[in-house]
């Protein structure tokens, strides 16, 4: 996170990702939150939500004579389980959106890691 004045303006706050190098910001004069949605800072460096779900599938162990299809299932699966347990309490057809996968799919990856659908709204 950085903080910039200018003699125009009030100090404005961004944070750029340490991994994309995309950065959020906040127009001098607004409240900024503490991070902006769904980023994180793992030590000293900020992630922005994208690039938490690559750091997910990327994260797992996948044997070198994997084929590419098991490969990407793996990797699709990380990310889905990332996503639930970033937010468990999101209805499943979001996560389902964000994931580009379907509802059934969370369903199943809920049952397989132990995490509840949340309640009808």
């Amino acid at each position: 996170m950085t903080e910039s004045t200018t003699a125009e303006h009030t100090p404005a706050l961004d944070w750029t990702c340490g991994r994309c190098e995309v950065t959020a910001s906040w127009m001098a004069g607004t409240t900024a939150p503490d991070l902006p949605g769904g980023w994180a800072v793992d030590g000293s460096e900020f992630f922005c939500l994208n690039c938490r779900r690559e750091r997910a599938a990327e994260s797992v162990e996948i044997p070198e004579d994997t084929p590419a299809a098991e490969r990407s299932k793996m990797r699709a699966r990380a990310k889905v389980e990332f996503e639930i347990l970033r937010d468990p309490d999101r209805p499943d057809n979001k996560i389902a959106k964000a994931c580009r996968t379907s509802p059934i799919a969370i369903r199943k990856a809920r049952q397989r890691i132990g995490v509840p659908a949340p309640p009808p709204r």
